[in-house]
């Protein structure tokens, strides 16, 4: 190799030498399947989430480390700064004590910037085919034996406040079953979540979606305060590539993920 060429192969080994010996990105998420967002099991597809936030790491120059753990886990582990992320975070004002959320400044009453989403989100009612049950936005009607949600989730919260939660705490598979079977009067969750869980189980011909959503959501991915505070550069590159590669990508990763199967 002539000498001239040295200092230019030097250079541009630089990039990749500082990511290898930069600390990683730790993100945490929830250990339960979710598709089509993330996945439990190792698979070609890792869900479009995890898609998403992977891009958003290799333009923001960040090495990344993902971390798969009970929710509950993923949030302890990001309000002690053992994980500096976890997704998907619904914002709202008791969560500011988890982390960071991107543009959130809870002093001065700065909302958070929905720019920086990862996901919009609706969470529909699933319930019987022919059952009586109705939402119209504000109140249930026709119920029996209430409803029911994943557990810690807005969605539980929802339900709860509404005075409508089923005493019971079970897997969205066996509270699906007990709905399909008239046990339930219904269950929340995410929409394409609940699609996939629906065709996993075969019950395409016994549940169906009320018309009206509970409700809608953003889904973002807040940031440990302690990591904010040591790396807010890094932490808004990283907000920002977030934005960029949905942008750039939504239209292929809804293809891909949340039609294919329509």
């Amino acid at each position: 190799m002539r000498p001239s060429l040295l200092p230019t192969l030097f250079l541009a080994l630089l990039p990749t030498c500082a990511l290898a010996d930069q600390a990683p990105l730790r993100i945490c998420y929830e250990d339960e399947d979710a598709m089509p967002f993330w996945t439990a099991a190792e698979r070609a597809n890792p869900g479009l989430v995890v898609e998403l936030v992977q891009s958003a790491a290799q333009q923001a120059d960040l090495r990344l480390e993902l971390q798969r753990r009970p929710w509950k886990r993923c949030i302890l582990q990001l309000q002690s700064g053992e994980s500096d992320g976890i997704f998907a975070a619904i914002w709202q004002a008791d969560r500011d004590s988890w982390g960071q959320f991107p543009g959130r400044d809870p002093e001065h009453q700065q909302a958070v910037d929905r720019d920086y989403r990862l996901w919009q989100v609706d969470y529909p009612i699933i319930t019987r085919i022919g059952s009586p049950l109705q939402w119209n936005g504000q109140q249930f009607s026709g119920l029996q034996y209430g409803l029911s949600a994943p557990l810690g989730y807005i969605a539980s919260q929802r339900l709860q406040a509404l005075g409508v939660q089923a005493k019971i705490n079970l897997s969205a598979e066996k509270a699906l079953k007990l709905v399909a079977a008239g046990r339930l009067d219904g269950y929340v969750i995410e929409r394409q979540i609940g699609k996939t869980h629906i065709r996993t189980l075969g019950l395409q011909s016994d549940l169906t979606m009320l018309p009206m959503p509970l409700f809608q959501a953003d889904w973002y991915l807040p940031l440990s305060h302690q990591f904010t505070r040591q790396h807010p550069q890094q932490a808004q590159r990283f907000w920002q590539a977030l934005r960029d590669q949905r942008m750039r990508q939504e239209a292929d990763l809804s293809q891909r993920y949340l039609h294919a199967s329509d």
